[in-house]
Protein backbone atom coordinates (compact mmCIF):
# COMPACT_ATOMS: atom_id res chain seq x y z
CA UNK A 1 0.00 0.00 0.00
CA UNK A 2 3.10 2.55 0.58
CA UNK A 3 4.15 1.66 -2.77
CA UNK A 4 1.13 2.66 -4.34
CA UNK A 5 1.22 6.20 -2.58
CA UNK A 6 4.53 7.02 -3.43
CA UNK A 7 3.87 5.86 -7.10
CA UNK A 8 0.84 8.05 -7.05
CA UNK A 9 2.27 10.66 -5.67
CA UNK A 10 5.41 10.50 -7.92
CA UNK A 11 3.12 10.69 -10.43
CA UNK A 12 1.08 13.83 -9.18
CA UNK A 13 4.27 15.71 -9.11
CA UNK A 14 5.63 14.90 -12.30
CA UNK A 15 2.02 15.77 -14.06
CA UNK A 16 2.40 19.26 -12.12
CA UNK A 17 5.70 19.63 -13.69
CA UNK A 18 5.04 20.14 -16.97
CA UNK A 19 2.91 22.91 -18.69
CA UNK A 20 -0.33 23.17 -17.42
CA UNK A 21 -3.19 24.47 -19.87
CA UNK A 22 -4.68 26.80 -17.77
CA UNK A 23 -7.97 29.01 -19.82
CA UNK A 24 -8.43 28.77 -23.27
CA UNK A 25 -11.66 30.70 -25.18
CA UNK A 26 -12.15 31.11 -28.60
CA UNK A 27 -12.24 29.55 -32.00
CA UNK A 28 -10.41 29.51 -35.46
CA UNK A 29 -13.57 30.11 -37.31
CA UNK A 30 -14.56 33.67 -38.88
CA UNK A 31 -17.83 34.90 -37.77
CA UNK A 32 -20.10 37.40 -40.19
CA UNK A 33 -21.79 40.19 -38.63
CA UNK A 34 -24.45 42.15 -39.58
CA UNK A 35 -22.11 45.03 -41.54
CA UNK A 36 -20.94 41.84 -43.28
CA UNK A 37 -17.47 41.83 -42.67
CA UNK A 38 -15.91 38.30 -41.09
CA UNK A 39 -14.49 38.41 -37.95
CA UNK A 40 -12.49 35.74 -36.00
CA UNK A 41 -13.58 35.44 -32.62
CA UNK A 42 -11.72 36.95 -29.24
CA UNK A 43 -9.17 34.36 -28.23
CA UNK A 44 -7.46 34.06 -24.13
CA UNK A 45 -5.45 31.00 -23.66
CA UNK A 46 -2.36 31.38 -20.74
CA UNK A 47 -0.29 28.82 -19.74
CA UNK A 48 2.98 28.24 -17.94
CA UNK A 49 6.34 26.23 -17.60
CA UNK A 50 9.14 25.64 -15.79
CA UNK A 51 12.38 26.83 -16.89
CA UNK A 52 14.60 25.00 -14.53
CA UNK A 53 13.74 27.10 -11.27
CA UNK A 54 11.60 29.38 -12.83
CA UNK A 55 7.94 29.41 -13.23
CA UNK A 56 6.72 31.28 -16.97
CA UNK A 57 3.29 32.06 -17.46
CA UNK A 58 2.25 33.42 -20.57
CA UNK A 59 -1.02 34.80 -21.93
CA UNK A 60 -2.08 34.64 -25.64
CA UNK A 61 -5.38 37.05 -26.27
CA UNK A 62 -6.26 37.46 -30.13
CA UNK A 63 -9.16 40.10 -30.99
CA UNK A 64 -10.41 41.44 -34.43
CA UNK A 65 -8.79 45.20 -34.37
CA UNK A 66 -11.54 48.06 -35.44
CA UNK A 67 -8.50 50.13 -35.94
CA UNK A 68 -6.91 47.96 -38.03
CA UNK A 69 -7.57 48.17 -41.90
CA UNK A 70 -10.16 45.88 -43.59
CA UNK A 71 -8.99 42.87 -45.58
CA UNK A 72 -10.69 42.23 -49.31
CA UNK A 73 -10.07 39.04 -50.25
CA UNK A 74 -10.16 37.91 -54.21
CA UNK A 75 -14.02 37.32 -54.38
CA UNK A 76 -14.65 40.91 -52.36
CA UNK A 77 -15.26 39.31 -48.79
CA UNK A 78 -14.20 41.85 -46.30
CA UNK A 79 -12.31 40.26 -43.31
CA UNK A 80 -10.97 42.26 -39.80
CA UNK A 81 -7.59 41.85 -39.47
CA UNK A 82 -5.90 40.84 -35.57
CA UNK A 83 -4.03 42.20 -32.81
CA UNK A 84 -2.57 39.23 -30.50
CA UNK A 85 -1.03 40.79 -27.47
CA UNK A 86 1.30 38.47 -25.88
CA UNK A 87 2.36 39.10 -21.93
CA UNK A 88 5.22 36.58 -20.21
CA UNK A 89 5.75 36.90 -16.40
CA UNK A 90 9.17 35.38 -14.79
CA UNK A 91 9.03 34.34 -11.75
CA UNK A 92 5.89 36.94 -10.78
CA UNK A 93 7.75 39.40 -12.92
CA UNK A 94 7.17 40.53 -16.45
CA UNK A 95 9.52 39.76 -18.48
CA UNK A 96 7.66 40.61 -22.25
CA UNK A 97 4.72 42.46 -23.10
CA UNK A 98 4.06 43.74 -26.46
CA UNK A 99 1.13 43.80 -28.92
CA UNK A 100 1.16 41.85 -32.48
CA UNK A 101 -0.07 42.88 -35.77
CA UNK A 102 0.63 42.00 -39.69
CA UNK A 103 2.82 45.15 -39.70
CA UNK A 104 5.51 43.21 -37.84
CA UNK A 105 5.52 41.18 -40.71
CA UNK A 106 5.66 43.84 -43.36
CA UNK A 107 9.16 43.33 -44.65
CA UNK A 108 9.29 39.69 -44.46
CA UNK A 109 5.76 38.83 -46.36
CA UNK A 110 5.17 38.91 -49.78
CA UNK A 111 3.43 41.03 -51.77
CA UNK A 112 0.23 39.18 -51.59
CA UNK A 113 0.17 38.09 -48.10
CA UNK A 114 0.76 42.70 -47.49
CA UNK A 115 -2.80 42.83 -49.23
CA UNK A 116 -4.84 39.71 -48.88
CA UNK A 117 -2.84 38.10 -45.64
CA UNK A 118 -4.77 38.88 -41.48
CA UNK A 119 -2.23 37.55 -38.82
CA UNK A 120 -4.19 34.71 -37.49
CA UNK A 121 -2.17 32.33 -35.33
CA UNK A 122 0.44 32.84 -32.35
CA UNK A 123 0.82 29.65 -30.24
CA UNK A 124 3.80 28.53 -27.59
CA UNK A 125 6.42 26.20 -29.70
CA UNK A 126 9.11 25.22 -26.95
CA UNK A 127 11.84 26.67 -24.88
CA UNK A 128 15.21 25.48 -24.52
CA UNK A 129 18.28 27.59 -23.32
CA UNK A 130 16.55 29.91 -21.52
CA UNK A 131 14.69 31.03 -24.55
CA UNK A 132 11.00 30.28 -25.49
CA UNK A 133 10.00 29.69 -29.38
CA UNK A 134 6.48 30.65 -30.42
CA UNK A 135 4.67 30.07 -33.69
CA UNK A 136 3.23 32.50 -35.40
CA UNK A 137 1.93 33.30 -39.24
CA UNK A 138 -0.16 35.55 -41.18
CA UNK A 139 -2.60 33.58 -43.44
CA UNK A 140 -5.49 34.44 -46.29
CA UNK A 141 -8.19 34.07 -44.60
CA UNK A 142 -10.52 31.08 -44.39
CA UNK A 143 -7.09 29.09 -46.00
CA UNK A 144 -4.46 26.87 -45.86
CA UNK A 145 -2.18 29.74 -47.66
CA UNK A 146 0.17 30.88 -44.78
CA UNK A 147 3.72 32.83 -43.90
CA UNK A 148 4.69 31.21 -41.01
CA UNK A 149 7.25 32.81 -38.36
CA UNK A 150 9.17 31.83 -35.47
CA UNK A 151 8.58 34.75 -32.71
CA UNK A 152 12.15 34.03 -30.16
CA UNK A 153 11.81 35.37 -26.65
CA UNK A 154 15.31 35.76 -24.86
CA UNK A 155 15.97 35.57 -21.21
CA UNK A 156 16.25 39.18 -20.87
CA UNK A 157 12.90 40.02 -22.79
CA UNK A 158 14.18 40.97 -26.03
CA UNK A 159 13.12 39.20 -29.14
CA UNK A 160 13.57 38.34 -33.01
CA UNK A 161 10.45 37.64 -35.66
CA UNK A 162 12.21 35.59 -38.50
CA UNK A 163 10.55 33.17 -41.33
CA UNK A 164 10.04 30.12 -39.78
CA UNK A 165 12.73 27.83 -41.32
CA UNK A 166 11.48 24.20 -40.97
CA UNK A 167 8.12 24.97 -42.46
CA UNK A 168 6.42 22.37 -45.09
CA UNK A 169 9.68 20.21 -43.72
CA UNK A 170 7.45 17.47 -42.76
CA UNK A 171 3.76 16.60 -44.84
CA UNK A 172 1.56 17.28 -41.74
CA UNK A 173 3.45 20.32 -40.33
CA UNK A 174 0.67 22.54 -41.00
CA UNK A 175 0.35 25.55 -39.05
CA UNK A 176 -2.74 25.69 -36.87
CA UNK A 177 -4.04 29.09 -36.14
CA UNK A 178 -5.93 29.97 -32.85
Amino acid sequence: MKRFLIIGLGLVFLASCGPQKIEQEGSDQTEQNDDGIHRMSDYAYTDSLMQGSHKVVFTINRHADEELPEVVDEDGVKYKDNRFNLLIVKDGRTLFERSFTKADFKSQLPEDFQKLGIMDGLRFNHAEEGKLYFNTCVSFPDSDMTCPFILTIGPDGSFTLAPDPTFGEEEDDEFPSI
